[in-house]
């Protein structure tokens, strides 16, 4: 769509939702990205072990939960490129080294 057809009538009235992949109707058509099942699991496992939670408090720890593997994803892809550089450059024993002193040294929190 062009910047120049864009008015007030087609922002409310074209369906945005049907084309994003991160959508509650895409999923129900079988083309989510898995945002929604990741949401129901843990949504349940949080009503597991806290039934009386409030859809507020279970949002908020899904969330919080969501953020920290985000974190540590992300460290760990960090960690492994360093030390493929190192392996890279230096050979698979500096690698090792690299991998067992970083482990050692570097915490998230």
């Amino acid at each position: 769509m062009n910047t120049k057809e864009i008015t007030n009538q087609t922002i409310f009235t074209t369906d945005w939702a049907k084309g994003d992949r991160r959508s509650v109707k895409a999923y129900l058509a079988g083309d989510g990205d898995g945002r929604v099942l990741w949401w129901n699991i843990n949504r349940l496992a949080h009503q597991l072990f806290r039934p009386k939670a409030s859809l507020a408090k279970i949002m908020f720890f899904f969330h919080s939960r969501h953020h920290v593997i985000t974190l540590l994803s992300l460290k760990y892809q960090a960690d492994v490129q360093e030390v493929a550089k190192v392996i890279q450059y230096k050979g698979i024993m500096a690698g090792i080294r690299r991998g067992v002193s970083s482990n050692k040294e570097n915490t998230l929190f």
